[in-house]
């Protein structure tokens, strides 16, 4: 069982290049994956989507990449020197004209805007990519173990639930029994009021109490809970995607309980109806995180 829900981080420093690479996932329909690199490495965009889709199948997936070349050697300056001149003409004019000093220096001409602008030189691009892939797996795997992490903390509380619907469907069908036989009981004591006994066939009598208790019987809804129950329970110990079927599986659970709750007249299971329905939206919401 994974969860959708999780953070990776993983970073790599040499002598040449810095990379640090971190992820978050939160729940989704689908896969969905949000790729943020700096401009220099936007090549290496679908590469790093197919190395996250590997391992994960589902969930919103934000990707922010850092990267930084640290070798020197590959550092350019580019020099304006148009601008340069202009600011040296501009200079000796103002101290030829209007005496003001001509004081430019190369501390302090470095410290004009656009005029020197270190630019770094082509990298290496397979070598860029070989090393940004080994961090991104990293902070796959890191992203990925917490998914799994979470997913099992998912996985014993369902479990728990689970075990907590069943003794509630439990207590219905103990319930049910003797609900049907007070129905029955108070059937027979109306018709036998409204009803002269010797005016009309016992048996039709029967055949009429036996309709109506039919309508009431939760018997089918009962029988069909225990069955998606147990299906619940063999996927959530499965080593499958699962998170789709369960929540299909989850609406048909709810449909059951609305059908029991429609059907009977009595208080007390209507009450347990009540507690099921909470107990299994507590589920669906657990389900939701679920790859």
């Amino acid at each position: 069982m994974i969860s959708m829900t999780g953070y990776g981080l993983a970073e790599q420093r040499d002598e040449n290049f810095y990379f640090k690479v971190e992820m978050k996932s939160v729940n989704n329909r689908y896969l969905d994956l949000n790729i943020r690199l700096p401009k220099t490495l936007f090549y290496l965009e679908e590469d790093i989507k197919n190395i996250i889709k590997e391992k994960i199948k589902r969930g919103k997936v934000d990707v922010f990449v850092t990267f930084e070349n640290l070798n020197s050697k590959d550092l350019e300056i580019n020099i304006d020197y148009e601008l340069l001149q202009k600011y040296i003409y501009i200079s000796e004019d103002l101290d030829s004209k209007y005496n003001i000093k001509n004081d430019l220096t190369f501390s302090k001409i470095i410290n004009i805007e656009d005029i020197f602008k270190p630019e770094k030189s082509e990298i290496d691009q397979d070598l860029v990519k070989e090393k940004l892939s080994e961090v991104v797996k990293a902070a796959r795997d890191n992203l990925f173990e917490m998914r799994v992490f979470e997913g099992e903390k998912i996985k014993k509380d369902l479990s728990n639930k689970l075990k907590d619907i069943k003794d509630i469907i439990a207590a219905v069908e103990k319930r049910a029994a003797i609900s049907i036989k007070e129905n029955e009981t108070r059937l027979r004591e109306r018709v036998e009021e409204y009803l002269n006994s010797n005016e009309i066939e016992e048996s039709r009598i029967l055949t009429e109490i036996a309709i109506m208790l039919d309508k009431l019987s939760i018997d089918e809804e009962i029988t069909r809970l225990k069955i998606h129950l147990h299906n619940f329970n063999d996927i959530i110990n499965s080593k499958e995607i699962m998170g789709r079927k369960l929540d299909f599986l989850i609406q048909e659970i709810n449909r059951e309980v609305n059908t029991i709750g429609s059907k009977s007249n009595d208080i007390e299971i209507s009450s347990y109806v009540v507690e099921l329905k909470s107990e299994i939206e507590k589920i669906r919401e657990q389900v939701q995180n679920l790859e």
